[in-house]
């Protein structure tokens, strides 16, 4: 029995919906989140204990204040409409945390009622590997982690791809902040030797790992998916 609550699946996009998550990162965060649950039900094959609840709760929330990192000029880049009741909303949540960064406001919106919950989405920081507290320990939380850092915007893709795309994308960000302290070569390295931990353990080849054979495999994660959105 577990000693901890979660929110439901309708709980977690209803507080999508509560902070205007907007639509390219709900995207994101739902293919995280098949990611997360095909590897956590492969663990749980290969008699690992894996809580495949809080995996897909955890992805499905990940970025839930990722607007707390973005620039009001990129806004604009949400991928839908955005409401006379979007920019407002951002701008608060992005007063209120301004000293944090997405994941650490996450953790602390959600750490009272979900503790277990908050910390495997405080923990899927990219440099959370170097830091001896704040490292993804659990199952859980490696899994997440890394489904994260596996998913370019809504696709799977081979991990060496997603990084190179997210180094590119984040580069003015290190001129600019402490992310300019951090050996990205080391954490790369530390990405994927979790990756090896995962998959030695699934005994598959993760580059073999793409939304086709999920689908293929479980072709009612993409319908799921989109009656998510």
């Amino acid at each position: 029995m577990k000693e901890y609550s979660l929110p439901t699946q309708q709980q977690c996009l209803e507080l999508m919906e509560q902070f205007h998550v907007p639509l390219h990162i709900r995207e994101h965060s739902l293919a995280v989140a098949r990611l997360g649950i095909f590897l956590a039900n492969r663990l749980k094959e290969k008699g690992v204990s894996v809580d495949v609840d809080l995996v897909d709760r955890a992805c499905l929330l990940h970025d839930l204040l990722r607007i707390c990192d973005l620039k009001e000029s990129n806004y604009d880049r949400s991928a839908r409409a955005i409401t006379d009741k979007d920019r407002p909303e951002w701008q608060q949540l992005r007063t209120k945390y301004r000293k944090a960064c997405h994941e650490d406001a996450a953790y602390q919106l959600l750490k009272d009622k979900y503790p277990e919950l908050a910390l495997a989405v405080k923990r899927h920081r990219y440099a959370a590997l170097l830091d001896e507290k704040d490292k993804p320990r659990t199952w859980e939380e490696k899994i997440v982690y890394y489904a994260d850092k596996r998913v370019m915007h809504d696709k799977i893709v081979p991990l060496a791809q997603r990084l190179q795309e997210a180094h590119k994308r984040n580069a003015p960000l290190r001129r600019t902040r402490t992310q300019s302290k951090v050996d990205i070569g080391k954490v790369d390295a530390l990405i994927f030797e979790l990756e090896r931990e995962i998959f030695n353990e699934i005994d598959l080849d993760p580059v073999k790992i793409t939304d086709e054979l999920i689908d293929s495999l479980y072709p009612q994660c993409r319908k799921h998916a989109r009656n998510l959105l």
